[in-house]
């Protein structure tokens, strides 16, 4: 009876948490992308910096999206020559996806000359609110994935 308790508690957290979530850290995050690529484009270069080189499949599932989706996103980036299709040498018919040298260097510059959101968290947050928010983003990365 305790863990139905539990996981009523975390409901009610989560309905009071979600909205100050958005506003507080996703919109903010999102205006600083300054209207040159939408959070799904940003989540999908970091996500092909961090793979190196994956599959579209892989892409899909570790973005938690259909892969139409990936694939109307890889086509876009590849015009923009951000992504290149590589062929796999064991199977013609399997193509991976990687960032090009450009994509690399635009995230790059794009880091250095979009701090707002870091300087936001620094100026607004005591450093020990950093340590316990980045604490609980960790364990919610850690546990999330459990879910079905």
């Amino acid at each position: 009876m305790e863990s139905k308790k539990i996981s009523e508690q975390f409901v009610q957290n989560l309905l009071h948490a979600l909205p100050c979530w958005h506003s507080k850290l996703v919109r903010p995050f999102k205006d600083t992308l300054n209207g040159e690529m939408s959070l799904e484009t940003y989540y999908c270069l970091e996500t092909l910096r961090h793979c190196g080189t994956v599959t579209m499949t892989d892409l899909a599932r570790r973005m938690k999206i259909p892969k139409q989706e990936i694939t109307r996103l890889i086509d876009a980036l590849a015009v923009h020559e951000f992504v290149e299709r590589v062929p796999n040498k064991e199977d013609r018919r399997m193509i991976q996806l990687r960032l090009t040298p450009r994509a690399a260097s635009y995230l790059d510059n794009y880091y250095m000359k979009n701090k707002a959101f870091i300087q936001a968290l620094e100026t607004q947050l005591t450093e020990d609110e950093l340590h316990r928010l980045n604490e609980a983003v960790a364990v919610l990365r850690e546990i999330l994935p459990k879910l079905g």
